[in-house]
């Protein structure tokens, strides 16, 4: 080999090596380049990772354009024995009810009847003798008690506005009784015939807490329910749930509200009464005058066939 040609040799080498450190050197350059993404999947920025998932959940979740929290919607039974009525859930307009008596002009559910009387014999039977002294009413009944109950507040010097918030811890707001769904009833025992507190000491009312749910009955207003409930404890008033849910309330010893899933009524908006005394005045005294004697408000009338004896209680109830 000529010197000449031992030159090209070299200079041909030399090109060939400087060619290969190039590409190793943009090979090294390119891998590195595709390392990169991996990198940010590295345990470091992991937890940015998690937070855009869950991000990308929480809209996934709410996309119907309004806020969702806890509790926006009551999803309460149909059934006819298990209605809602309280001073946030009014009765349903449409409600209809057919009624039947059980003596001395009062009235109950027809479907809750074979219960009630089978209650009353199965209390006869174990000695107690209970008293029926308010069930069914209608709205001019529930309205002629709320504003003689409201009317009995101002004229002990209160406000309107809080006479109608104190008449309604006794006596329920028109539209919110549950006596107008045939249901409820208020009882007294043999020995004792107001409808207060002190009905809880009776024989009756301690035979009622115990069997009444073996009928379909519960005891509607217990004792510290208050703000559940809105109405105060009240021992005389009994509501008809059925056999099934009757059972479980007095096994759990909670309320109809909580057995339901309903928001306690201190949560609700309550229901208002627009009651004009003022109009009432108005009208009284623009009624003709007569010589005729006032006729006095009979006495809750009591099931003669079931209950013979009269009653002596005070007041409606709720």
């Amino acid at each position: 080999m000529t010197g000449r040609q031992k030159k090209r040799a070299w200079i041909f080498t030399g090109a060939v090596c400087t060619m290969l450190g190039m590409g190793a050197f943009i090979g090294q350059v390119y891998a590195q380049s595709l390392e990169e993404p991996v990198l940010t999947t590295s345990e470091e920025a992991l937890p940015d990772v998690l937070e855009a998932e869950d991000t990308k959940e929480f809209v996934t979740e709410y996309t119907d354009g309004e806020e969702k929290t806890e509790d926006t919607e009551e999803n309460l039974p149909e059934d006819w024995n298990l209605i809602l009525v309280n001073k946030t859930h009014p009765i349903p307009e449409d409600y209809q009810v057919e009624l039947k008596s059980i003596g001395s002009g009062h009235q109950i559910d027809a479907r809750a009847y074979d219960d009630f009387k089978a209650m009353i014999q199965a209390s006869k039977r174990d000695g107690v003798t209970i008293y029926v002294s308010s069930s069914y009413r209608d709205m001019n009944k529930q309205i002629t008690l709320y504003e003689k109950k409201t009317d009995s507040y101002l004229q002990q010097g209160y406000s309107l506005e809080d006479a109608l918030s104190k008449a309604g811890q006794v006596v329920a707001v028109p539209g919110t009784s549950e006596h107008h769904l045939g249901l409820a009833i208020d009882v007294v025992s043999s020995e004792y015939r107001k409808l207060d507190e002190k009905q809880e000491n009776t024989k009756g009312f301690q035979w009622m807490k115990e069997h009444s749910w073996e009928y379909g009955f519960i005891l509607r207003y217990p004792n510290g329910s208050t703000d559940i409930t809105g109405i105060i404890y009240e021992p005389w008033h009994f509501r008809y749930v059925g056999l099934e849910a009757a059972k479980e309330i007095y096994e759990r010893d909670i309320t109809l509200e909580e057995y339901l899933g309903a928001r306690p009524v201190s949560e609700g908006e309550a229901v208002t009464y627009d009651y004009k005394p003022e109009k009432k005045q108005k009208q009284k005294h623009e009624a003709p005058v007569t010589n005729e004697e006032s006729v006095p408000e009979e006495a809750p009338a009591i099931n003669e066939t079931l209950m013979p004896e009269e009653t002596q209680a005070a007041g409606e109830g709720l």
